[in-house]
């Protein structure tokens, strides 16, 4: 395949990647100026929290929480009674027909972010439903009464119904001195809206997941070069099909074996530790990059991504633990959600895989190949240690720095330019590497 093709294929394939992946994310909603009442519908059960501004709660009860660190944990929960108090005196829920919802508190917790710490309150409604009704009553006047300048914000954090996940700042209602009772009102329920969502939450999970990302790195790299067990040595791929199926064969092993383990832990029947399971995925990219420097699995990167698929199969499973569903909305759930882990899979190689070809033939590819692959066993290695052993080597910020979408863009478009700018000076020099022949074939095949 030329270059100038190629090019256009890239094109397209950056397109699609950036589609996909451009989808909104889940922001947060807290400006350390207003109290929070969240609310996570389930099919049979309400839970959620209540979020009051450290300094806010400190001036209405007379407190000395402090804003940050291991001595406001412990001054929030010296004084659990009394904010547990304060909540129940200040928020309720009823039916419409004026039936009061019992809520209990469990435990407390302070929340630092940038712009001001927040106690904050779970709770769950003590009583169990049918179906959580669509329409219902919230009173709420914490802080508002007493600081009548001040907002509070209510926010749908969890329903199915209407397609909510992880939701933070979409606010459904805001009570002021004036409007302290309101009436919730979720709308008809749709499962349609609940599916499609959470395939959204499977390509989130996959954009903000950046260990799962550098396992799909780690797997592609080898994948524009074969491996000659007579030469012992890596060489260009032929074409760009032959390749584009090695990805695909990856690919769909992953899926395959991750899709197994995603609905064992999903439906509870097999559980593992969490840390057991981070950890091994974190070895797993670490395996499959030594691979890439030391094959051991020759051209059969599909069993790696197998083997360890299972593995971060579990991973995935823990996110939908959370949700609350039903047996029906389960099973939906976990179909969706894993295709939308395999969008955003797909959309991550079409990125990177035509930059990753068209620089194949360049010397500097397989050098660079190493290069990568040493650093993704660092990454690893120390994401291990943290996971394992609590050994923390900070290496999530500047993983982050790189791989979080949107800054990925800008090491995207810098990896196509400078793939190009090698292809076409080396090219031009004489130097492009001879495509990969079959074992025992002698004759040079030098198409691009």
């Amino acid at each position: 395949m030329q270059v100038p093709k190629l090019a256009r294929i890239a094109v397209l394939s950056l397109m699609v990647g950036v589609l996909v992946l451009m989808a909104p994310g889940f922001a947060s909603a807290h400006s350390g100026e207003e109290s929070y009442v969240y609310l996570d519908i389930y099919d049979t059960s309400i839970e959620g929290q209540v979020e009051f501004p450290v300094s806010d709660i400190n001036e209405i009860l007379g407190l000395s929480i402090p804003s940050e660190g291991e001595e406001a944990q412990a001054a929030a929960e010296a004084n659990v009674d009394l904010l547990h108090d304060y909540a129940q005196d200040h928020f309720a829920l009823a039916g419409l027909d004026g039936t009061d919802w019992p809520i209990a508190y469990e435990g407390v917790r302070v929340l630092e972010i940038a712009g001001g710490s927040y106690i904050v309150l779970p709770y769950v409604v003590d009583r169990s439903f049918v179906v959580v009704p669509r329409q219902f009553t919230v009173a709420y006047d914490g802080i508002i009464r007493e600081l009548p300048d001040n907002t509070a914000l209510l926010i749908i954090a969890t329903d199915f119904g209407s397609g909510t996940f992880k939701n933070e700042a979409d606010a459904l209602l805001r009570f002021t001195p004036a409007t302290t009772v309101q009436t919730v009102d979720l709308g008809e329920t749709s499962f349609w809206r609940g599916f499609t969502a959470v395939i959204g939450l499977g390509v989130e999970h996959i954009r903000i997941g950046t260990d799962h990302i550098l396992f799909i790195f780690a797997l592609v790299l080898p994948a524009v070069l074969v491996f000659s067990v007579a030469r012992r040595a890596w060489e260009p791929a032929e074409s760009f099909g032959s390749s584009l199926w090695r990805v695909t064969k990856i690919v769909t092993v992953f899926t395959i074996a991750h899709s197994v383990t995603l609905a064992l832990g999903g439906f509870g029947i097999i559980e593992l530790p969490p840390e057991l399971v981070e950890t091994i995925i974190a070895i797993s990219i670490a395996l499959a990059a030594l691979n890439n420097i030391k094959p051991v699995v020759v051209n059969r990167e599909w069993m790696i991504a197998g083997i360890f698929g299972l593995f971060h199969g579990f991973g995935f499973a823990g996110l939908l633990a959370d949700l609350g569903l039903t047996q029906s909305r389960q099973v939906a759930s976990l179909l969706g959600f894993n295709l939308g882990i395999e969008i955003g899979q797909v959309a991550i190689i079409l990125m990177v895989f035509p930059a990753l070809f068209i620089a194949r033939r360049t010397r500097v590819y397989l050098p660079a190949m190493y290069l990568g692959s040493a650093i993704l066993i660092a990454i690893a290695l120390a994401w291990a240690m943290d996971r394992a052993l609590g050994i923390d080597l900070r290496v999530d910020a500047l993983v982050d720095r790189v791989v979080l979408w949107p800054r990925s863009l800008i090491f995207l478009a810098l990896l196509y330019a400078v793939a190009t700018g090698l292809y076409y000076w080396e090219k031009s020099r004489g130097t492009l590497l001879p495509v990969a022949q079959p074992e025992g074939d002698p004759t040079e095949v030098t198409t691009a």
